[in-house]
């Protein structure tokens, strides 16, 4: 099993919003090998790419984490249902 597969995996086993910062590393990975086995630097546009994909991945976790929150906050509590439901059984 390699690296890979196990970034594949997490995803199975938690939230979307906690693996996916680790996604991004391989943006950091391929510029440090890159720059140790064959001396190469990305050029300043690739930076700036870099930067607005990374960015615009990170505010799009944020927001659905945040709607998620707000989703959670609206739904009833349980434990309210639960006790009405005992007092009309009774």
């Amino acid at each position: 099993m390699g690296c890979w597969d196990f970034l594949t995996e997490s995803y199975r086993h938690a939230a979307a919003s906690v693996v996916a910062p680790f996604d991004y590393t391989t943006m950091l990975w391929a510029l440090l090998l890159g720059y140790w086995m064959f001396g190469e630097l990305p050029e300043p546009l690739v930076y700036a790419g870099a930067a607005i994909v990374a960015g615009a991945g990170l505010f799009v976790i944020w927001r659905e984490r945040e709607l998620g929150l707000r989703r959670r906050r609206s739904l009833p509590d349980p434990r309210q249902a639960w006790n009405a439901l005992k007092v009309m059984m009774v």
